[in-house]
């Protein structure tokens, strides 16, 4: 059995990552059976990250190789996409992934009133003695990250412009189709999907949170990829 090592749930996701779910809804969708294993510390993994999923002996970091090492069983995520549908796949990915999951990475780290509730659902575990230094450093870590990217840079009523016109495309490219390609999941659905419904479940009114909730078709969206692709433990 194949088994994805991943950070647990928080905020109401399988796991505190978006591509750790990513991961998981790629296994689900792959037929093969897996379970989870939990991890608080991924610095002995590969790559120093979650996920990893194990098979027999061989360890496979990152979500987009574990999508390969899938693909390279057998399984066809894409099942009925042309071509130029594959490539419009790819750039939603790549647009998700480097803009709306770094909104969701400012809102969870770096607004005062909702760090205080990531802090305490992310770091649960870390002895208390050890867990504000930690935190704190960590804190500092993700806003530098978040400096050199840009997103921090921003004002709030520029991420929320960049943040609408991502929502814009996606819902161009949903229009009244139950997955972004049609009738069933594809690996755009597993990848894309998770983040928004991190952010529709941030545990403060954030901007991008109110943005979304209030969004023409993409709360559905996000449910029906719960309902199809979500592990049920």
């Amino acid at each position: 059995m194949l088994t994805l090592l991943t950070f647990p749930g928080s905020f109401n996701a399988p796991s505190h990552s978006p591509y750790c779910v990513k991961a998981m809804c790629l296994l689900q969708m792959s037929g093969f059976d897996w379970q989870p294993g939990y991890l608080h510390d991924p610095r002995k993994m590969p790559l120093s990250r979650l996920p990893v999923l194990r098979d027999a002996e061989q360890l496979v970091p990152d979500s987009a190789h574990i999508q390969t090492h899938l693909e390279r069983k057998g399984v066809d995520f894409d099942t009925g996409l042309s071509t130029e549908q594959k490539a419009h796949s790819h750039a939603l990915i790549q647009m998700c992934e480097t803009g709306l999951y770094n909104i969701l990475v400012h809102d969870r780290w770096l607004i005062d009133e909702s760090w205080t509730h990531t802090r305490a659902a992310f770091f649960s575990g870390i002895p208390f003695l050890i867990r504000g230094p930690l935190t704190r450093k960590l804190r500092k870590s993700v806003h530098s990250k978040m400096i050199a990217q840009g997103t921090a840079q921003f004002s709030e009523e520029e991420r929320l412009a960049r943040m609408t016109r991502d929502l814009d495309a996606l819902s161009v490219q949903l229009v009244d189709q139950p997955f972004l390609f049609g009738t069933h999941p594809t690996a755009a659905d597993a990848a894309i999907a998770p983040v928004l419904d991190m952010i529709l479940n941030l545990p403060v009114a954030t901007g991008a949170r109110e943005l979304l909730k209030g969004w023409d078709g993409l709360p559905e969206y996000v449910a029906r990829l719960r309902a199809a692709a979500y592990p049920a433990f």
